[in-house]
Protein backbone atom coordinates (compact mmCIF):
# COMPACT_ATOMS: atom_id res chain seq x y z
CA UNK A 1 0.00 0.00 0.00
CA UNK A 2 1.38 3.45 -0.86
CA UNK A 3 2.00 5.94 1.88
CA UNK A 4 -0.99 8.35 2.08
CA UNK A 5 1.36 11.18 3.02
CA UNK A 6 3.55 10.64 -0.03
CA UNK A 7 3.55 13.42 -2.61
CA UNK A 8 3.27 10.89 -5.42
CA UNK A 9 -0.26 9.97 -4.41
CA UNK A 10 -2.86 12.14 -6.13
CA UNK A 11 -5.40 13.61 -3.74
CA UNK A 12 -7.52 15.09 -6.51
CA UNK A 13 -10.97 13.51 -6.78
CA UNK A 14 -12.11 13.27 -10.41
CA UNK A 15 -15.42 14.82 -11.32
CA UNK A 16 -18.36 12.44 -11.10
CA UNK A 17 -20.22 13.72 -14.13
CA UNK A 18 -19.05 15.11 -17.48
CA UNK A 19 -19.95 18.69 -18.40
CA UNK A 20 -23.53 18.97 -19.56
CA UNK A 21 -24.67 19.46 -23.16
CA UNK A 22 -21.36 18.35 -24.65
CA UNK A 23 -23.02 17.08 -27.84
CA UNK A 24 -25.04 20.25 -28.45
CA UNK A 25 -22.20 22.60 -27.55
CA UNK A 26 -20.00 20.75 -30.01
CA UNK A 27 -22.78 20.99 -32.59
CA UNK A 28 -23.10 24.76 -32.20
CA UNK A 29 -19.33 25.27 -32.16
CA UNK A 30 -18.97 23.18 -35.30
CA UNK A 31 -21.71 25.13 -37.05
CA UNK A 32 -19.65 28.28 -36.49
CA UNK A 33 -16.09 27.16 -37.26
CA UNK A 34 -16.16 23.94 -39.28
CA UNK A 35 -17.10 25.15 -42.77
CA UNK A 36 -14.78 28.22 -42.75
CA UNK A 37 -11.95 26.03 -41.47
CA UNK A 38 -12.48 23.45 -44.22
CA UNK A 39 -12.66 26.18 -46.86
CA UNK A 40 -9.43 27.65 -45.52
CA UNK A 41 -7.78 24.23 -45.79
CA UNK A 42 -8.93 23.80 -49.39
CA UNK A 43 -7.74 27.34 -50.19
CA UNK A 44 -4.33 26.56 -48.67
CA UNK A 45 -4.08 23.38 -50.72
CA UNK A 46 -4.86 25.36 -53.86
CA UNK A 47 -2.09 27.82 -53.01
CA UNK A 48 0.27 24.84 -52.64
CA UNK A 49 -0.62 23.60 -56.10
CA UNK A 50 -3.10 20.89 -55.06
CA UNK A 51 -6.42 22.08 -56.45
CA UNK A 52 -7.73 24.95 -58.53
CA UNK A 53 -5.75 28.10 -57.72
CA UNK A 54 -8.20 30.28 -59.66
CA UNK A 55 -11.25 29.30 -57.57
CA UNK A 56 -12.35 32.13 -55.25
CA UNK A 57 -12.61 31.55 -51.54
CA UNK A 58 -16.37 32.19 -51.41
CA UNK A 59 -16.95 29.43 -53.97
CA UNK A 60 -14.92 27.06 -51.81
CA UNK A 61 -16.96 28.15 -48.80
CA UNK A 62 -20.31 27.55 -50.52
CA UNK A 63 -19.36 24.18 -51.99
CA UNK A 64 -17.81 23.09 -48.71
CA UNK A 65 -21.02 23.95 -46.87
CA UNK A 66 -23.11 21.95 -49.37
CA UNK A 67 -20.94 18.84 -49.66
CA UNK A 68 -19.23 18.61 -46.27
CA UNK A 69 -21.23 20.88 -43.98
CA UNK A 70 -23.58 18.30 -42.45
CA UNK A 71 -20.83 15.73 -41.93
CA UNK A 72 -18.53 18.35 -40.38
CA UNK A 73 -21.17 19.63 -37.95
CA UNK A 74 -22.13 16.12 -36.83
CA UNK A 75 -18.45 15.28 -36.42
CA UNK A 76 -18.01 18.35 -34.23
CA UNK A 77 -20.98 17.27 -32.12
CA UNK A 78 -19.45 13.85 -31.54
CA UNK A 79 -16.09 15.41 -30.74
CA UNK A 80 -17.82 17.67 -28.21
CA UNK A 81 -19.30 14.68 -26.43
CA UNK A 82 -15.91 12.95 -26.51
CA UNK A 83 -14.23 16.02 -25.03
CA UNK A 84 -16.83 16.23 -22.26
CA UNK A 85 -16.18 12.65 -21.20
CA UNK A 86 -12.42 13.03 -21.57
CA UNK A 87 -12.48 15.95 -19.13
CA UNK A 88 -13.62 13.60 -16.34
CA UNK A 89 -11.29 10.76 -17.25
CA UNK A 90 -9.77 9.14 -14.21
CA UNK A 91 -6.37 9.19 -15.90
CA UNK A 92 -5.44 12.83 -16.22
CA UNK A 93 -8.84 14.44 -16.67
CA UNK A 94 -9.48 18.16 -16.95
CA UNK A 95 -9.74 20.72 -19.69
CA UNK A 96 -6.23 20.03 -20.98
CA UNK A 97 -7.05 16.36 -21.39
CA UNK A 98 -10.28 17.30 -23.22
CA UNK A 99 -8.39 19.56 -25.63
CA UNK A 100 -5.80 16.88 -26.37
CA UNK A 101 -8.33 14.13 -27.02
CA UNK A 102 -10.58 16.38 -29.12
CA UNK A 103 -7.70 17.71 -31.22
CA UNK A 104 -6.35 14.21 -31.88
CA UNK A 105 -9.73 12.76 -32.84
CA UNK A 106 -10.73 15.70 -35.01
CA UNK A 107 -7.38 15.70 -36.82
CA UNK A 108 -8.06 12.17 -38.04
CA UNK A 109 -11.64 12.98 -39.05
CA UNK A 110 -10.78 16.19 -40.90
CA UNK A 111 -8.56 14.38 -43.38
CA UNK A 112 -11.67 12.91 -45.00
CA UNK A 113 -13.64 16.15 -44.56
CA UNK A 114 -11.03 18.20 -46.42
CA UNK A 115 -11.02 15.71 -49.29
CA UNK A 116 -14.85 15.83 -49.47
CA UNK A 117 -14.75 19.63 -49.53
CA UNK A 118 -12.04 19.66 -52.23
CA UNK A 119 -13.73 17.23 -54.64
CA UNK A 120 -16.33 19.69 -56.05
CA UNK A 121 -13.60 22.29 -56.66
CA UNK A 122 -11.89 19.91 -59.10
CA UNK A 123 -8.25 19.73 -60.24
CA UNK A 124 -7.58 16.75 -57.98
CA UNK A 125 -4.05 15.31 -58.26
CA UNK A 126 -3.60 12.10 -60.22
CA UNK A 127 -1.16 9.37 -59.31
CA UNK A 128 1.14 11.69 -57.44
CA UNK A 129 2.66 12.20 -54.04
CA UNK A 130 0.75 15.46 -53.81
CA UNK A 131 -2.05 13.43 -52.23
CA UNK A 132 0.04 13.52 -49.05
CA UNK A 133 -0.84 17.20 -48.72
CA UNK A 134 -4.44 16.32 -47.85
CA UNK A 135 -3.71 14.44 -44.60
CA UNK A 136 -1.20 17.10 -43.57
CA UNK A 137 -3.53 20.07 -44.11
CA UNK A 138 -6.57 18.14 -42.91
CA UNK A 139 -4.77 17.16 -39.74
CA UNK A 140 -3.75 20.76 -39.02
CA UNK A 141 -7.27 22.10 -39.64
CA UNK A 142 -8.85 19.32 -37.61
CA UNK A 143 -6.47 19.76 -34.70
CA UNK A 144 -7.28 23.47 -34.52
CA UNK A 145 -11.03 22.84 -34.64
CA UNK A 146 -10.77 20.02 -32.12
CA UNK A 147 -8.83 22.21 -29.71
CA UNK A 148 -11.52 24.87 -29.94
CA UNK A 149 -14.24 22.29 -29.29
CA UNK A 150 -12.27 20.91 -26.36
CA UNK A 151 -12.05 24.37 -24.80
CA UNK A 152 -15.81 24.86 -25.12
CA UNK A 153 -16.98 21.37 -24.14
CA UNK A 154 -14.30 20.32 -21.64
CA UNK A 155 -13.78 21.34 -18.06
CA UNK A 156 -14.95 20.28 -14.67
CA UNK A 157 -18.58 19.38 -14.12
CA UNK A 158 -20.58 22.16 -12.40
CA UNK A 159 -21.80 19.74 -9.66
CA UNK A 160 -20.25 19.96 -6.21
CA UNK A 161 -20.29 17.34 -3.47
CA UNK A 162 -22.55 19.58 -1.38
CA UNK A 163 -25.10 19.62 -4.20
CA UNK A 164 -25.07 15.83 -4.27
CA UNK A 165 -25.65 15.57 -0.50
CA UNK A 166 -28.38 18.20 -0.62
CA UNK A 167 -30.16 16.30 -3.37
CA UNK A 168 -29.83 13.05 -1.42
CA UNK A 169 -31.26 14.61 1.75
CA UNK A 170 -34.19 16.45 0.18
CA UNK A 171 -35.01 15.04 -3.26
CA UNK A 172 -38.59 16.28 -3.03
CA UNK A 173 -37.54 19.91 -2.60
CA UNK A 174 -35.17 19.67 -5.55
CA UNK A 175 -37.89 18.23 -7.76
CA UNK A 176 -40.32 20.93 -6.65
CA UNK A 177 -37.79 23.57 -7.71
CA UNK A 178 -37.57 21.98 -11.14
CA UNK A 179 -41.32 21.43 -11.48
CA UNK A 180 -42.99 24.32 -9.68
CA UNK A 181 -46.81 23.99 -10.01
CA UNK A 182 -47.27 27.75 -10.40
CA UNK A 183 -44.76 27.88 -13.22
CA UNK A 184 -46.45 24.95 -14.92
CA UNK A 185 -49.84 26.67 -14.66
CA UNK A 186 -48.44 29.89 -16.12
CA UNK A 187 -46.72 27.98 -18.91
CA UNK A 188 -49.91 26.08 -19.72
CA UNK A 189 -51.98 29.28 -19.81
CA UNK A 190 -49.49 30.98 -22.13
CA UNK A 191 -49.37 27.98 -24.46
CA UNK A 192 -53.17 27.75 -24.51
CA UNK A 193 -53.56 31.45 -25.30
CA UNK A 194 -51.03 31.37 -28.12
CA UNK A 195 -52.50 28.19 -29.54
CA UNK A 196 -56.03 29.62 -29.51
CA UNK A 197 -54.86 32.84 -31.18
CA UNK A 198 -53.06 30.82 -33.83
CA UNK A 199 -56.07 28.67 -34.69
CA UNK A 200 -58.48 31.61 -34.57
CA UNK A 201 -56.30 33.43 -37.05
CA UNK A 202 -56.14 30.37 -39.28
CA UNK A 203 -59.84 29.50 -39.36
CA UNK A 204 -61.55 32.87 -38.82
CA UNK A 205 -63.29 33.90 -42.04
CA UNK A 206 -61.92 36.93 -43.72
CA UNK A 207 -63.90 40.14 -43.55
CA UNK A 208 -65.94 40.91 -46.61
CA UNK A 209 -64.93 43.91 -48.60
CA UNK A 210 -67.49 46.73 -48.67
CA UNK A 211 -69.40 47.00 -51.95
CA UNK A 212 -68.01 49.51 -54.36
CA UNK A 213 -70.23 52.56 -54.95
CA UNK A 214 -72.11 52.47 -58.22
CA UNK A 215 -71.09 54.98 -60.82
CA UNK A 216 -73.73 57.74 -61.38
CA UNK A 217 -75.56 57.70 -64.67
CA UNK A 218 -74.32 60.28 -67.13
CA UNK A 219 -76.98 62.87 -68.10
CA UNK A 220 -78.34 62.62 -71.59
CA UNK A 221 -77.10 65.63 -73.59
CA UNK A 222 -79.53 65.01 -76.45
CA UNK A 223 -76.88 63.85 -78.84
CA UNK A 224 -78.77 60.67 -79.50
CA UNK A 225 -81.67 60.99 -81.87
Amino acid sequence: MPDPESKTVSTRIPAAFPPRWGFFKGLVTGAVIEVPALASGVWLLARLGVGDPDAPFMRMLRLGAVFAGVAAVLTAAGIGRLAAYASVDRIGGGRRRAITVAARAHAAASVALVIIAAIPIGHMPGHSLRWLAYPVVGGLVGAACGAAIGVVCGGAAPVGISDVFALARTPGAALRQLLDPEDLVKLGAAVRQRTSNLFEGMFEPAKQRPPEPAEPDKPDDGSRS
